[in-house]
């Protein structure tokens, strides 16, 4: 559990004795695919880290409709805003895959902020961070066509560098990715269809294959409204 928290990036260069008083207030919890781990609405207790599998924040509209704004792989963590801002969850948190994610207490973090400057100083540059990414990832998905905002997603998720091929796995079902990029899955079907016929991409289940990263990239600035 300790060498698992010195790497959140919200922990980044903390000693051992600060890690060893935050492992004290972590709890563990394992899920089965399809259980939740916390519904909108429920009262914030704590950050969640992902160890292993793929957990999905999923928003519940007035109307009663669902969609998912992120898919959370091992390594990510979760809830940090809310937790400071002390008010109850403005998503709730399902695991889509079974998956070990880890529970440190608000009360062991804010007792740690009250004890250690620079641990406070960290914990504002992590979620700065986090925030700049997410602006980021908003203004890449905000690009018109849902063509352009998925090979955006695309070429994101995959970490791809600037040409030759790249595979991934979807972290989760086409349905939840769909949602996640404001589509539906009729539409996602279509542009995974558009870009197998343009020869782009390979399509196999869940696995993709970008056949051509520079084109893929050239593509989808080049890609018009539909």
């Amino acid at each position: 559990m300790r060498a698992f928290l010195v790497h959140l990036p919200l922990f980044a260069g903390l000693g051992a004795a600060e890690i060893g008083r935050l492992a004290e207030g972590t709890t563990r919890r394992r899920l089965r695919a399809g259980e939740i781990l916390f519904r909108q609405g429920e009262p914030s207790s704590g950050m969640h880290a992902v160890v292993h599998g793929r957990v999905a924040l999923i928003v519940r509209g007035a109307r009663g409709r669902e969609r998912v704004s992120d898919i959370l792989g091992a390594g990510r963590s979760f809830g940090e805003a809310i937790m400071f801002l002390e008010k109850p969850y403005i998503v709730s948190a399902k695991a889509v895959s079974d998956a070990l994610v880890l529970h440190v207490a608000k009360e062991t973090i804010f007792a740690e902020l009250e004890r250690n400057a620079r641990f406070a100083r960290r914990v504002i540059a992590a979620l700065s961070a986090k925030l700049e990414a997410t602006v980021r990832e908003l203004e890449s998905y905000a690009l018109g066509s849902g063509s352009r905002r998925f090979a955006a997603w695309l070429l994101h998720a995959s970490r791809a560098g600037a040409a030759g091929s790249t595979t991934l796995t979807l972290p989760a079902s086409k349905k939840a990715v769909a949602s996640k990029l404001n589509l539906s899955a009729e539409h996602l079907s279509r542009i995974l269809r558009e870009l197998t016929e343009e020869g782009l991409l390979q399509v196999n289940g869940r696995t993709l294959k970008i056949t051509d990263v520079a084109r893929l990239r050239r593509w989808s600035e080049e890609a018009k409204e539909t």
